[in-house]
């Protein structure tokens, strides 16, 4: 069973198509049972943005350290999708805090 060891929120910018425009992300870190890290990375993006760039599924969000990610929507988005749809990256797997520390320093502290 993971355990919730905290959240934070960023700023980066998504790229879609040659375009790009910031947005906020968020990130939640969970201990798995092997005391690794678990990284879920979501970003909450314009919907009428993303459709004028012609995005369908997936973008690149930019970390503010530069690292690119890949995201991605579930489904295909249109016109009745909500006016800001969650785009979510792949969980990525820490195997300790300490390296999750390094790797997203917008997390801060998180608890031992």
């Amino acid at each position: 069973m993971s355990e919730h060891l905290q959240e934070a929120a960023s700023h980066g910018k998504l790229e879609v198509a040659g375009g790009q425009s910031d947005v906020g992300y968020k990130l939640v870190a969970m201990r798995e049972h092997d005391d690794a890290v678990r990284i879920k990375i979501s970003v909450m993006a314009p919907r009428d943005w993303l459709l004028a760039q012609g995005f369908t599924h997936d973008g690149t969000l930019i970390r503010q350290g530069g690292e690119r990610l890949p995201v991605t929507f579930d489904g295909e988005l249109d016109v009745s999708d909500n006016i800001s749809v969650t785009l979510g990256a792949s969980d990525i797997i820490c195997p300790s805090i300490d390296v999750a520390r390094q790797k997203f320093p917008e997390l801060g502290r998180v608890p031992g």
